[in-house]
């Protein structure tokens, strides 16, 4: 996708207790305003607005009421030249919610630079605590100060993900439509006893039983 402002990505996210019907219908509300969209997850998603005329911010903040209007859910928008600075746009809408009424576009670089100075690192899509601390120990603690660090030497110290954050950070756009790394999921498996237990020893069975197919 293109870097520049002209050709910039949408980020929504939406309240995590929504289901998946609901998350669909959403979905199908932005696949009818933009020229392409991207599910990234049941809560989540991003859109190219490529050759969308006229005001950005004013377009964002009709997706959010077109949303809220057909299913009375309330989404945070954020509009930016990359995937990674729209993430950061989102978050500054929901955190500062009163004020920007769950919509940020940074396409404005004065705009950009105040978001990026006022977010910490940890908070960068992707920056998990164990990166947090590695950034933190080259001095790197604000998302400017990842935007601004050499990408060269972060690939070479950490990896090319990084690399790519911090470039998107910049922004240079790194990640093209369906090419973000969906969030990690989780797999459960439960199994219930028939009656009450009085006993240990039903429990040492079951987990006798099951022991080997955990490893």
């Amino acid at each position: 996708m293109p870097s520049s402002a002209v050709s910039p990505d949408l980020g929504l996210t939406f309240p995590f207790h929504i289901n998946g019907d609901m998350s669909e219908r959403i979905m199908t509300i932005i696949e009818s305003m933009v020229p392409a969209s991207e599910v990234y997850s049941i809560d989540e998603a991003f859109a190219d607005l490529t050759g969308i005329p006229g005001d950005l911010t004013a377009f964002g903040r009709r997706i959010r009421s077109t949303i809220l209007k057909c299913t009375g859910i309330p989404v945070g928008v954020g509009i930016a030249p990359t995937k990674t600075l729209a993430k950061l746009a989102n978050h500054t809408a929901k955190r500062l919610l009163a004020q920007t009424g769950g919509v940020v576009d940074i396409c404005d670089l004065h705009k950009r630079n105040w978001v990026l100075r006022n977010t910490c690192v940890s908070e960068v899509w992707g920056v998990g605590k164990k990166m947090k601390a590695h950034l933190e120990a080259m001095n790197i603690r604000s998302a400017m100060d990842l935007a601004k660090a050499d990408p060269r030497t972060l690939r070479t110290r950490f990896s090319v993900v990084i690399e790519k954050t911090a470039r998107e950070l910049a922004g240079t756009s790194c990640l093209e439509m369906g090419e973000a790394e969906p969030p990690k999921q989780e797999i459960c498996s439960s199994r219930m006893f028939g009656q009450r237990l009085t006993t240990i020893e039903p429990i040492k069975e079951a987990v006798a039983t099951l022991h080997p197919a955990c490893r």
